[in-house]
């Protein structure tokens, strides 16, 4: 296969079809771009990376099964990986390195970071005789996974999730339903029912579609 046509392969790939997370608001005093950030550069532009291979924390998941998205064999999976881990376990491999914590994969929503790592050059060849394929690539990862100790980012929340428009709502879903039952103590007490002689409220005839209201 040429390098152009694994160009085009790669990009079809379905691990690369992803789900952005909601984002922090910047605070005062913050990351700049350009400023070094854990040994790691923040840019603003990551279409640089774009050819760059795809990792993900469920590739290294002892928990989950091949047919449910681990790519590396059981006894080199860990437990609970994320992100900032696999990115710091890739650098410790010797390799370059795009962490993207604001990406999340289809499959894998609560545990978000996203790991671009420089297998090809820009020609299509191998970066590393060593290292020849993504398989090679996940196991040599995989090897420094358990002895790299980094901070876990925050995992979002299912309403941040929905408000960002990573997780789709539901058919007949109204807003505040993630929250309902929650907050009255009263909440299986039965219905009241019409007080004595009342007479029943009529019908209306009016007929309409309903609507669901997501914001």
């Amino acid at each position: 296969m040429s390098s152009k046509a694994a160009g085009k392969a790669a990009e079809l790939d379905v691990d690369d079809m992803d789900f952005p997370l909601p984002e922090a608001p910047a605070q005062a005093g913050g990351v700049r771009i350009g400023q070094s950030l854990g040994g790691m550069r923040v840019v603003s532009d990551a279409s640089q990376f774009k050819r760059w291979v795809c990792l993900y924390p469920l590739y290294f998941d002892r928990g989950r099964s091949l047919r449910d998205g681990r790519r590396v064999p059981s006894a080199l999976a860990v437990d609970a990986p994320h992100g900032r881990q696999v990115s710091m376990a890739a650098k410790e491999a010797g390799f370059s390195v795009c962490y993207e914590p604001n990406k999340t994969h289809p499959r894998d929503f609560f545990t978000p970071g996203r790991v671009r790592v420089q297998l090809f050059d820009a020609a299509g060849n191998c970066m590393r005789h060593d290292v020849r394929s993504r398989k090679q690539l996940l196991l040599r990862v995989a090897a420094k996974m358990p002895l790299v100790d980094a901070p876990r980012d925050k995992e979002p929340d299912l309403g941040e999730l929905i408000a960002s428009g990573a997780l789709p709502t539901l058919p007949g879903m109204a807003p505040g339903m993630l929250d309902a039952g929650s907050d009255d103590d009263d909440n299986d007490a039965p219905a009241a029912g019409p007080a004595p002689g009342a007479k029943p409220a009529k019908k209306s005839k009016k007929k309409g579609k309903a609507k669901t209201v997501v914001k």
